[in-house]
């Protein structure tokens, strides 16, 4: 792959996690629920690794041309991103949560875009190095989306009858 095609694939990258931890460092401050708000914190904080993660290779690509291509290290909040996120008394004040319940929606989003990225990057990558370093943040995307999406299928009816919603079916 090119230097130039390289640089560009790790600027969106960049933007993407960008954009997750400005997203989610915003749902953990508008959050009422506290376990929301350190997960939707823990969730920012790991996305604020991946760019920085990203950062370092792509100042690298830029001032020698060429990058080490390191795996990204272990998680260090992985626990909390991925554990309940709400805390049990959030069960009970269910009713009007409408902003909770459209975060957790947007990150399933949002997380299932950058695994298609990330995927995509991996299976492109002629060099082992480059593969296994999108491939490292597949599996980090990965573990957020799942996450995420419990969550979000263990509130959603609970949701949906605590605000008389019913979909059309």
């Amino acid at each position: 792959m090119s230097h130039d095609a390289m640089a560009g694939i790790l600027r969106e990258a960049m933007i993407a996690e960008r954009n997750g931890h400005q997203f989610y460092s915003a749902a953990a401050e508008r959050s009422e629920d506290p376990g929301a708000k350190r997960a939707f914190a823990a969730l920012a904080e790991e996305e604020r690794t991946h760019y920085e993660a990203l950062q370092q290779r792509y100042r690298e690509l830029l001032e020698h041309g060429n990058t080490s291509w390191d795996p990204i290290p272990e998680a260090e909040h992985r626990e909390e991103a991925t554990a309940s996120i709400f805390s049990p008394t959030f069960h009970n004040r269910l009713r009007g949560r409408h902003f909770e319940m459209s975060a957790l929606a947007i990150g399933v989003l949002l997380e299932k875009e950058s695994i298609a990225f990330y995927s995509k990057q991996a299976q492109e990558a002629a060099e082992p190095q480059i593969r296994a370093f999108f491939e490292r943040l597949v599996t980090w995307e990965t573990e957020h989306y799942n996450g995420l999406l419990r969550q979000q299928d263990a509130l959603r009816e609970e949701d949906w009858q605590a605000n008389r919603f019913e979909p059309l079916l």
